[in-house]
């Protein structure tokens, strides 16, 4: 990929318009992350007659379960207007999309849920039910719901027979990727050992484009996502710490990239830096699944 030594006022632009794009998928991960680990409501009051976890599950297949687990992970995005979006809208937006969306794909889960991970479900249903009233991820970064769902992911590995990746970043770069991955279901296990904050953002070339990825993340950004398609993102993630995106990869040319802006070392909601993102400065990675 192109690395940029100096930047001109198009390549600024240019990083402008697709840190927007970064930042809107940003939000749409984080709203997807409250299924991570098969969280749902288990006292029917929000979610109808739903059974609590593990009550539908016991002597059952593990099939029914990992199917809504990635059902969990790949719940997309809200539909919002993040150019003109105000923080109250963004709190509307997450309370609507984890009510609308989320919470009926977590009834799935946790009806097919089994007994062994119960009590981390319980953690997990806890927060959930406080990010529906308030629209505040805060719920979700306690320890507590941290270590609940490191457990249900490591159980998810284990039981539903998922391949993994395990990628590392630093300034800036990907080391992990291999030049081919098989078509399924795949998590790709970020561990970041640089000192900014760092992210893995997948995007999938779509059927018959022609265009190298080089010419697509020089192209303005609605240009662009005619061209290829968001699959997910992992992070981000801070400087010592981890993070993880499962996803059924399908056939094709894929790109691996980080959108935070240079200089980002921190997630304390300010401003972001001004600098350009990562993959301007070469932080990308092409690999092909079949």
């Amino acid at each position: 990929m192109q690395t940029y030594d100096t930047h001109t006022s198009d390549d600024r632009s240019r990083a402008r318009r697709w840190r927007r794009y970064g930042l809107r998928l940003l939000l749409g991960t984080s709203l997807a992350a409250l299924l991570v680990a098969g969280c749902g409501d288990d006292d029917g009051d929000d979610t109808g007659d739903a059974p609590a976890s593990g009550d539908a599950a016991a002597g059952e297949s593990p099939d029914a379960y990992c199917a809504a687990a990635l059902a969990g992970e790949t719940a997309g995005e809200p539909d919002i207007d993040f150019e003109t979006a105000t923080p109250e809208d963004l709190a509307a937006a997450a309370k609507e999309f984890a009510s609308g969306t989320l919470m009926p794909l977590a009834d799935d889960i946790v009806a097919h849920a089994p007994d062994e991970i119960s009590a981390d479900l319980d953690v997990m249903v806890a927060a959930i039910r406080e990010m529906t009233e308030t629209g505040d991820f805060a719920a979700f970064e306690t320890p507590e719901v941290t270590a609940a769902s490191e457990r249900v992911h490591a159980y998810d590995l284990e039981s539903c027979g998922w391949a993994t990746v395990d990628v590392v970043t630093s300034d800036y770069t990907f080391d992990g990727f291999p030049a081919e991955v098989p078509a399924g279901v795949t998590s790709f296990e970020l561990d970041n050992e640089g000192p900014e904050v760092h992210e893995i953002v997948l995007l999938r070339k779509n059927d018959g484009v022609t265009e190298s990825f080089d010419e697509l993340l020089a192209m303005p950004e609605d240009e662009a996502e005619g061209k290829a398609t968001f699959v997910g993102v992992a992070g981000p993630v801070p400087a010592g710490e981890g993070a993880y995106l499962v996803a059924d990869l399908e056939p094709g040319d894929y790109l691996a990239l980080c959108f935070l802006p240079v200089g980002t070392t921190s997630l304390d909601g300010g401003p972001p830096p001004e600098g350009p993102p990562h993959f301007m400065s070469g932080m990308t990675q092409e690999f092909t699944v079949a």
